[in-house]
């Protein structure tokens, strides 16, 4: 008996639509019959995003919003909004209009949980208190932090129930309000971020404030904060009774203390859950000491994740390829992903890297090209990677058709199970079919790339940020 794809439980659907990611793909599932629209539609209204680079984006919101303004029933399935772009140079009418919209929308989203808003200058008032009264269940917030008169900070304090809060280039004005805001939504806070470009705003005086109130934070990260030292994380780590599962210490202060900062740890064990770690490494911090600081403060945690990037130029530190060994001598049995970004990892690095991580999935490294040959051959024994991507020291990005080459090299000999493949700002998908030769009768693996076709950014362009 033929069966066809009609024939199928109706209960199976929902799965094969979660695996569908582009939305116009989505969308063309809607229009297939009722049962069809009913799932396709929730998911394709589940996690709205829009990104600057997206074409006509500032249009594309503008529709978004009056569509939820004006069926309520759609709003509803919306889980998650995240807008990196905002029409700001708009006619006062066309404004107006929008933010009548927007306004509108936010009280029909009562599913809301997650919510990103970071174009500057776009946020106000009444959208604050909109997210605030229309979305009770909103858990996530990252927004922009530079409130310039458009917005009261106090606003902020409105929000008490954040499990993760995450804020980009806070102003004075709300860094102000941070520890009246952290001691009302400290006791369900997990995930706190501080993003700053050199912001002298973000202080050790301020961690401080704050420590007492996040006693059960799991995931902390801190960038592009110079002002920031040891001291400061110090107090957050001291006061933390849940234990840390990620942390990210990335552009801070030089003057940072590596020495004391493990001492407070091992003396409070809150890196006892640490499953994942990105720290920078300043261009003249020297490395051999840095590198022993670091091994002896992961050295009891059950790492999973590693990225290391050096701020500024690119190093090349021959003293660094014993580092990494250690690493993956102490955590190699465990570790998915290992990030090495503007630091070389030698060859001999990488061949143990790979031998010695049976369960690494992620790697993102620095290499000279004429070592692709012998890196991808390294590459092959690392059975359970998903994602490759490679970094060349010298300016690579003139020359696409030569990146293109590369990265099949890489794909050709690493495992199947690589699905996602990039040199330097390149990141295509790898394709495997197996053929029959016309010629001998003998199946082969073919193996080609093609476009990346997930709508959100690929990883290796989201772990640098300092």
């Amino acid at each position: 008996m033929t069966v066809s794809f009609v024939d199928l439980p109706i209960e199976l659907l929902p799965f094969v639509v979660e695996s569908v990611v582009k939305p116009q793909h989505l969308a063309a599932l809607c229009l297939v019959d009722r049962t069809f629209n009913a799932v396709s539609t929730a998911r394709l209204y589940e996690r709205v995003v829009i990104y600057a680079w997206y074409r006509e984006a500032k249009e594309r919101i503008r529709l978004v919003f009056r569509t939820l303004a004006e069926h309520p029933h759609l709003a509803r399935h919306v889980h998650s909004l995240e807008l990196r772009d905002f029409p700001k140079s708009l006619s006062s009418s066309t404004y107006t209009t929008l933010h009548t919209h927007v306004l509108a929308a936010l009280a029909h989203c009562t599913n809301l949980r997650a919510c990103t808003w970071t174009r500057d200058g776009s946020l106000d008032d009444a959208i604050l208190s909109a997210l605030h009264t229309g979305c009770p269940r909103l858990a996530a917030l990252e927004i922009n932090g530079n409130d310039g008169g458009y917005y009261d900070p106090r606003m902020l304090t409105h929000f008490t129930a954040l499990e993760r809060l995450a804020l980009v280039m806070p102003s004075p004005g709300v860094v102000d309000v941070l520890p009246v805001w952290m001691a009302g939504t400290g006791a369900a806070l997990r995930n706190l971020t501080l993003i700053c470009k050199a912001s002298t705003s973000v202080t050790d005086d301020l961690l401080l404030a704050i420590a007492p109130a996040l006693v059960r934070l799991e995931h902390l990260y801190i960038t592009g904060c110079p002002k920031v030292t040891h001291r400061g994380i110090i107090a957050l780590v001291a006061s933390n009774t849940a234990g840390l599962i990620s942390l990210g210490l990335e552009g801070l202060s030089q003057s940072f203390d590596t020495a004391a900062f493990n001492t407070a740890c091992a003396r409070t064990s809150a890196l006892r859950r640490l499953a994942s770690i990105t720290l920078t490494v300043h261009t003249h911090t020297p490395l051999t000491e840095w590198t022993a600081r670091v091994q002896e403060l992961l050295w009891d945690a059950p790492l999973e994740s590693f990225q290391v990037y050096a701020t500024g130029a690119f190093v090349r530190a021959p003293g660094a390829d014993a580092f990494w060994a250690g690493v993956v001598a102490r955590h190699g049995a465990r570790l998915r992903r290992f990030s090495a970004h503007r630091v070389h990892v030698g060859l001999a690095a990488v061949r143990e890297i790979c031998a010695g991580c049976p369960r690494l999935e992620r790697m993102f490294i620095v290499a000279e090209q004429d070592e692709l040959e012998t890196m991808a051959e390294h590459l092959s024994h690392a059975r359970s990677l998903r994602a490759v991507h490679v970094t060349f020291p010298m300016n690579e990005a003139a020359f696409p058709q030569v990146l293109a080459a590369d990265a099949l090299l890489l794909a050709k000999r690493c495992a199947w199970s690589v699905s996602q493949v990039g040199c330097n700002t390149k990141v295509w998908h790898v394709k495997r079919s197996v053929a029959r030769d016309a010629e001998s009768g003998e199946w082969r693996t073919e193996t080609s790339l093609g476009p990346y076709e997930n709508p959100d950014i690929p990883e290796p362009f989201l772990v640098i940020r300092a």
